[in-house]
Parts: C-alpha cells; sequence; structure tokens
C-alpha cells in the first residue's frame, strides 16, 4: 500500500495545470489531509465503506473543498466528472483496489466481483470516455499487484494475489487511447506505482 505523501505535488500542479484532486480509496483520510497542504480548488476522495466514508467526512468537515462520497469508484466517477470542465486538468489518485482490505475490515478475496475488487481499467475507461482533452494526470499505486519487477516491497504476496497469470499485465492501458495521449512512468519504490503523464507536460517532475 503506498502513499500520495511520496509524491511532490506542487510541480504537477504548476506544470500540468490540474486544479482539483479526485482518489479513488478515503482509507484513513491521509491522502485528503496531504493534498490539502496544495491549492486545489476541489478535493473529491470516494469510499465504498460506509463507516469509512463516515469518518472522513467527520474529519474534514470544516474544509468545504472536500467532497467524500460513499459509492463505487465507478459510480462516483459518472456521477462528478461529466460536471467538472474538461478544460481544467484532474489530478487521479487510483487506489481502489481491494476496498476495506487495507483498513482490516475484509479481506483481500472477499469481493467475487472483479470490477469491484480490482476496479482500475473500468475507472480508466470511464475517465478516458468522461475526459477526452487528455490533460488530466493519473497517479495509480500497487503497480505489483499488475507486474514483476524491482519493487522495493517485493512482489505481491502469493495470498493477496487475485489475477490469474495471464491478466497480470497493463494491456488494458498500452492498448488504450492513454499510450496516445499520456506517457507512462513505472516507479518501483513502495509497492510501485504507475504514472500517465499528459505528453504536452512530460517535464512534470515527482518524488516517490
Amino acid at each position: 500500500m503506498g502513499t500520495l505523501r511520496n509524491f511532490n505535488l506542487a510541480p504537477i500542479i504548476e506544470q500540468a495545470g490540474v486544479v482539483s484532486l479526485f482518489e479513488t480509496g478515503t482509507s484513513s483520510g491521509d491522502g485528503v489531509q496531504y493534498a490539502r497542504h496544495f491549492i486545489f480548488d476541489e478535493i473529491w476522495s470516494v469510499e465504498i465503506v460506509d463507516e469509512i466514508a463516515q469518518r472522513a467526512r467527520q474529519r474534514f468537515a470544516g474544509d468545504s473543498r472536500v467532497h467524500i462520497l460513499n459509492a463505487t469508484s465507478e459510480d462516483a466517477l459518472m456521477r462528478v466528472l461529466p460536471a467538472i470542465a474538461p478544460s481544467k486538468p484532474i489530478l487521479f489518485w487510483l487506489d481502489a483496489h481491494f476496498p476495506g482490505a487495507d483498513d482490516g475490515l475484509r479481506g483481500y478475496k472477499d469481493e467475487q466481483d472483479q470490477d469491484k475488487r480490482l476496479p482500475l481499467a473500468r475507472e480508466l475507461d470511464i475517465i478516458a470516455g468522461c475526459r477526452t482533452q487528455g490533460r488530466d494526470v493519473i497517479l495509480i499505486d500497487d503497480l505489483r499487484i499488475y507486474e514483476d519487477g524491482p519493487f522495493e516491497q517485493g512482489p505481491l504476496p502469493d495470498w493477496a494475489q487475485t489475477l490469474a497469470p495471464e491478466q497480470r499485465n497493463l494491456d488494458f492501458i498500452l492498448t488504450s487511447r492513454w499510450a496516445v495521449t499520456h506517457d507512462l512512468r513505472r516507479i518501483y519504490t513502495h509497492t510501485g506505482y504507475l504514472m500517465l503523464v499528459p505528453k504536452q507536460a512530460d517535464s512534470v517532475r515527482l518524488a516517490a
């Protein structure tokens, strides 16, 4: 499990021109708390587990920029994105796999619906459909779910892996429009990250 705190968001905001953050998987709320230190107009965070969402709403009740949604990531994206002008780039922090497992509320394999258990492919499809200008920046956690590599925290343990070997790849990104509009950067610190940077903002610096 990675953390948004491992990234310096200031150059991403400045160079890519992002004005809001959309996070999938609120968890402890630490990602939202970190984002509050930056000049985002809006901070959206979606959490599928009701009790976690309720805690986050209480924690951030004093910040009008923060919106905590209790929903699936797919429903939240389809609800929020059409209302945000395509000319206003968004930073997406996609960390919605294994809902509730990182908080000890559910097991990694408890959810039988793979689209809910590992919703990344569906999330990217929805974002691509709603955000056609290709100016958004995407940060994805836990790259080691999908690929082998020299990850700082080692490979994903067998007990946590729910993908069949033939599904462990990034073909759903490499064969999509993301490969046309964005450059892909693999980062091997912690459990691995994937960063999709708009080609026109390829100079964006990062720390992870």
